[in-house]
């Protein structure tokens, strides 16, 4: 049996049990008091942001690191349970509010990101993951919550989400975001019928000039220039993006009208025509603008910016700053002119090409002194395709280069013929016309030159003519490709003279043979004296400078006779022959000498 007794202030045990058990619990008391204090030191330390709610929902614990990610000591959290609402930012109320249901309904975890103001006024964003906490007998202790601080990372990838989004140098949505906008409006016109939207295609005219000569700076800054002013006269609502290079797509979302909507871009207009001024530099540009009146019979969102693409080519083609509205004959005609392209590639391939040759005559005698080669398409569905559809389709294309190259082969290889088969064709010439690709091409000289050694044309049997047009885009290449020309014995002419801008020095210095008369005045100087006057005045200036004078499109005697009093020397046109076959040519040469010979065209390839 023990006993204990109590002497003074002490206490004797006489069991030595009771002795054990007072050590046991110290010990015990020491291994706790150490393992709080390491967790503490521990929690302090961490570098997260920790909160452990108790089974009521009271903060228990908070460590020092809330101070470091949202600036508010712990205090702050322990007295109100409710903090995190009171510092949140207002839109992610929702999701917090969502998160503590979830929990206390027993979930076992959750995860939210949302900001919250510090006391600096700035916004931290935290991703919040909370855990429920049980012992292994699955008693509940309550939540533990990690903070981490994602601020970096969150403004990272909204600043790599913008980037993805706008474009870098004008800070406008680009072509993704305008598509998807674009989508969105097409969308909310499937669903409302009233609703109705305008696409807006703008470029830029010139801006290709002008960013050469001026530098890519000045065109940069006035590019960002162009931006903050088509943005200030659109709406809250409307959306204007940069699409690339020069070309901007303005979105005017909820127009009642299509009145209202070309009022809106009439301001754009006018705005971007508003001088720059950059430095000491004063520039002024223009823009062409195509515009489709979007609804919910729309196709897709490629298919608005297409054809609001194709009105604006429709806009420049009738001079800069124009606008024009989309109707389905553009469509049909962008169709037309794009199998005309695909079709080119085979053409040549196929041998679809053929040429034809109309004569020139003395205007005095009507004696033939040469014909001029003109292409023809044959294409296998269509038949005879007009040049005039497909000689600008190549020139944009390029394949103007090839096409060219095969008729100044052919023309000269049928004329060597000819001039080896008849004495009659001894004098004549056959004049090929030049693109102005060719003439810009570097090895242009060096090809001619190669044709007449492949055929044996002599190069005064060779008339090369050029627009005065291609002459004036860069005289002084022109002048020296035209003089190596010369130098081959080549003959030249300026085609078309009139229809352009020629400087008369320049004209003094090219090495030009002939001038051309356009067609438009010849067809029209029986009729209109102003007419009579310039193709007079033409003539005079090309005697003046030793040249002689070929006028286009005499289908009328009563032109033949006004040309002849004015002495020009030579002619072409309906009056004398339309153009024909090579195989018919010889017997036209023939006839207008008096006699007939049939001829054949075997041997030219």
């Amino acid at each position: 049996m023990t006993s204990c007794k109590a002497e003074g202030e002490q206490v004797s045990c006489d069991s030595g049990d009771a002795v054990a058990g007072n050590d046991v619990r110290g010990s015990m008391s020491r291994a706790l008091y150490e393992c709080q204090r390491r967790f503490t030191v521990l929690a302090d330390h961490l570098f997260n942001w920790e909160v452990w709610f108790g089974p009521d929902g009271a903060i228990e614990f908070v460590s020092d690191a809330c101070e470091r990610v949202c600036g508010y000591t712990a205090d702050n959290f322990y007295r109100n349970p409710d903090f995190f609402s009171a510092i949140m930012h207002e839109s992610d109320l929702p999701i917090w509010r969502k998160l503590q249901g979830m929990m206390t309904g027993g979930a076992r975890t959750g995860e939210a990101e949302f900001r919250l103001r510090t006391p600096d006024g700035r916004e931290r964003w935290i991703q919040y993951i909370i855990r429920r906490v049980e012992c292994a007998d699955g008693a509940f202790y309550g939540h533990r919550a990690i903070c981490r601080d994602i601020t970096e990372r969150k403004l990272m990838a909204m600043q790599l989400r913008h980037q993805a989004w706008h474009d870098p140098l004008t800070d406008l949505p680009n072509r993704t975001l305008c598509m998807d906008r674009i989508g969105r409006a097409l969308e909310r016109s499937r669903r409302k019928d009233e609703h109705c939207f305008a696409l807006v295609f703008a470029d830029l005219d010139r801006f290709k000039v002008i960013n050469d000569s001026l530098g890519p700076a000045i065109g940069d800054q006035i590019l960002r220039d162009t931006a903050i002013r088509m943005v200030r006269e659109v709406r809250s609502m409307d959306t204007v993006s940069r699409i690339g290079g020069d070309e901007f797509a303005i979105l005017l979302e909820d127009i009642e009208s299509e009145a209202e909507a070309q009022g809106i871009i009439r301001r754009i207009m006018d705005a971007v025509e508003e001088p720059i001024t950059i430095g000491s530099k004063i520039v002024r540009v223009t823009g062409s603008f195509g515009v489709v009146v979007g609804h919910g019979s729309c196709d897709t969102a490629e298919e608005i910016l297409r054809n609001a693409n194709i009105a604006m080519h429709h806009a420049r083609e009738e001079g800069w700053g124009n606008m024009v509205i989309f109707n389905e004959t553009m469509l049909e005609r962008a169709m037309h002119l794009m199998h005309i392209e695909m079709d080119l590639y085979r053409a040549m391939d196929m041998e679809e090409f053929y040429l034809v040759y109309q004569p020139i005559v003395r205007i005095g005698s009507k004696d033939i002194t040469g014909f001029e080669a003109l292409v023809r398409w044959n294409h296998p569905d269509r038949g005879t395709v007009s040049p005039a559809e497909f000689i600008p389709v190549s020139e944009g294309t390029g394949q103007i280069m090839n096409i060219g190259k095969w008729v100044l082969l052919e023309a000269c290889r049928t004329m060597a013929f000819w001039r080896e088969q008849y004495v009659e064709f001894a004098d004549l010439i056959v004049s090929v016309n030049l693109s102005a690709r060719q003439l810009s091409q570097p090895g242009m000289v060096d090809q001619v030159a190669d044709v007449l050694r492949e055929t044996g044309l002599p190069a005064g049997c060779l008339r090369l003519e050029v627009t005065e047009t291609m002459l004036m885009g860069n005289p002084e290449f022109a002048n020296m490709a035209l003089s190596r020309l010369k130098e081959l014995g080549v003959k030249l002419c300026i085609d078309d003279f009139g229809t352009g801008y020629s400087s008369l020095s320049y004209l003094q210095a090219f090495p030009i043979d002939t001038l051309k008369v356009d067609q438009s005045f010849v067809g029209r100087m029986s009729r209109e004296p102003g007419n009579f006057k310039i193709v007079q005045a033409v003539v005079a200036l090309a005697h003046s400078l030793g040249l002689e004078v070929v006028a286009e499109g005499v289908e009328e005697e009563e032109q033949h006779i006004m040309l002849s009093e004015l002495r020009c020397e030579s002619g072409q046109g309906y009056l004398f022959s339309r153009p024909i076959r090579g195989d018919e040519v010889p017997n036209l040469v023939f006839q207008s000498q008096g006699r007939t010979v049939s001829c054949s065209m075997e041997g030219v390839a």
